[in-house]
């Protein structure tokens, strides 16, 4: 079987998580809003499905791995729900003028929803091709690769010296170096994988895409006088439409991914 070690490299992102989502997130429990608390345990609990279904399927648990599939289905909308949720708050957090939040959330946008759009491509490419064992399994390992810019991103506070408000311009490089040391992960899985690297070289140029609609329309005064407007939109419709849409990627995908029926020889008269 493909990626024998994969669930350790998966669980690996933990650390790097909690380490990046220290300041911001982890050491505000407490208080910090329901959307970051939704979107991190969808996410965490993703990371999890990931690496649970490499272990099981190379332990020969082919029906835990099955079931764990099926779980995906219930999953995967509800990361979506969540992403809704913090695309909504960051919007609120840039018009309340938030330092962070001010300077960079419209641009960090673009790279969300690219991000959310090649993970939902993945995911449904994944179940399609359920089948065919060494594509599937990059297929999901390669959702993993859109969880990353975040990371690597804020993890770049700490070479950079971000220290505090008066130094988050600083970041703005940090976020496009993330975006290249994660095309560069993606590209070197896809030379790894070799013949069945294709998942991992479409991760790379899709992140490089996020890159520069990052640096080029994310910086659009025209597209800032949009996204000042998100926060007036009813938040739940959209929520919803999100899960809605999870819920269609995910049957789209498990129907197009099923045994074909043989057909059925027709009896001369």
């Amino acid at each position: 079987m493909p990626n024998r070690h994969a669930h350790w490299y998966v669980l690996g992102i933990f650390p790097l998580a909690a380490l990046a989502f220290w300041p911001s997130y982890l050491s505000q429990l407490a208080t910090a809003p329901a959307q970051f608390h939704a979107h991190g345990i969808t996410a965490s609990l993703w990371l999890l499905l990931l690496a649970a279904q490499s272990w099981t399927i190379h332990q020969s648990q082919r029906r835990i791995h099955r079931q764990l599939g099926l779980a995906s289905l219930l999953l995967f909308p509800l990361f979506l729900m969540g992403g809704a949720g913090i695309f909504f708050g960051m919007a609120e957090r840039f018009v309340a003028g938030e330092p962070f939040q001010a300077m960079y959330a419209p641009r960090l946008a673009w790279l969300d929803f690219v991000g959310v759009a090649s993970f939902a491509f993945f995911y449904y490419e994944a179940l399609r091709q359920r089948r065919k064992v060494h594509i599937h399994s990059r297929y999901m390992l390669a959702t993993a690769i859109f969880l990353l810019p975040p990371i690597f991103g804020r993890l770049s506070a700490i070479p950079l010296g971000v220290t505090g408000p008066q130094d988050l311009a600083k970041l703005g490089v940090g976020f496009q170096i993330a975006n290249g040391v994660t095309a560069a992960v993606a590209f070197g899985l896809a030379v790894w994988s070799g013949k069945h690297g294709r998942p991992f070289w479409i991760a790379g140029v899709l992140t490089l895409v996020g890159a520069a609609l990052y640096q080029t329309i994310g910086g659009m005064h025209s597209w800032e006088a949009v996204y000042v407007r998100v926060p007036n939109l009813p938040q739940a419709p959209f929520t919803l439409a999100a899960g809605i849409a999870g819920v269609a990627i995910g049957y789209a995908g498990w129907i197009a991914g099923r045994r074909p029926v043989p057909p059925v020889d027709t009896v001369p008269a």
